[in-house]
């Protein structure tokens, strides 16, 4: 018996590579973490069917079953803010209808996403005055070290 592995396992060798391949796509943008519309952070996860909510913020939107942003979303979204004139927006549409690719919204200000700021360790500095004085230190002791190895069975004194 063959092992089933990965999220399309559980179909084992029914229904084509083709299928299964789409599945498995579909499931991995499904749980995978999403950009909040409003906070910009990666939080954002499916509630239920077309609905997606920020676990940072709080905010619930609608949107795709799948994804939460769809490309007849972003269609809507630059035709309400008038970025785009009615001709165009019909053709953009039909285009869709034909299975055309849909150019990605542009936004006249462009964010990036936000994301976590890790702590970061600063080392600890050594001036240079405290290097200098840490050399001639070490230099004394060197000077004074072959005086006091004497051992107190040689001394100056041969009495």
């Amino acid at each position: 018996m063959a092992r089933r592995l990965g999220i399309g396992g559980g179909f084992g060798a029914r229904y084509g590579t083709i299928v299964r391949r789409q599945h498995i796509e579909i499931l991995i943008g499904l749980r995978s973490k999403h950009e909040c519309p409003r906070c910009n952070f990666k939080t954002v996860k499916r509630w239920s069917v077309g609905v997606w909510l920020c676990k940072k913020c709080g905010y619930k939107f609608a949107g795709g079953a799948y994804t939460p942003i769809t490309k007849v979303g972003e269609i809507a979204a630059r035709a309400t803010r008038g970025m785009m004139s009615p001709s165009t927006l019909s053709t953009e549409l039909d285009s869709l209808r034909a299975g055309a690719r849909v150019a990605p919204s542009v936004s006249p200000i462009s964010k990036r996403p936000r994301t976590r700021r890790k702590k970061q360790v600063e080392p600890t500095e050594i001036t240079i005055e405290e290097n200098a004085g840490k050399a001639n230190e070490g230099q004394a002791a060197e000077q004074e070290s072959p005086a006091e190895e004497e051992s107190p069975g040689q001394s100056d004194n041969n009495n």
